[in-house]
């Protein structure tokens, strides 16, 4: 079986008001275009995750440039405060405006009086 290419974790259920963390990892080789082929003396073209957009209930909460100089198979976290109960999105854009995502949900509970 081969692993997906986007992964994203966050916990199951949080607290309404609670900072919980976004887990991802991208798999992607990330040529920074100054590399050489073994085969040949032609460089490799750029190629890399230029691009990252986390929202949270459609609503853009984390956005990040890359460049070059990030490793291949990027891992990222961030953090979020718990609203509501809904989807979290993560959208990856290339170099070459190619968009891929991966989504998953988080339940938010009432705090406790």
């Amino acid at each position: 079986m081969v692993a997906p290419l986007r992964r994203i974790h966050v916990p199951r259920s949080v607290k309404r008001g609670e900072v919980f963390e976004v887990r991802t990892l991208a798999r992607h080789p990330m040529e920074s275009g100054v590399r050489f082929s073994t085969d040949n003396i032609v460089v490799i073209p750029r190629h890399i995750l230029q691009e990252v957009r986390a929202f949270y209930n459609d609503r853009l909460v984390f956005r990040a440039e890359w460049f070059s100089s990030v490793s291949s198979n990027p891992y990222l976290s961030f953090r979020v405060k718990a609203v509501d109960s809904g989807e979290v999105r993560v959208v990856w854009i290339s170099d070459y405006n190619v968009r891929t995502s991966a989504s998953t949900t988080v339940e938010v509970l009432a705090q406790d009086p």
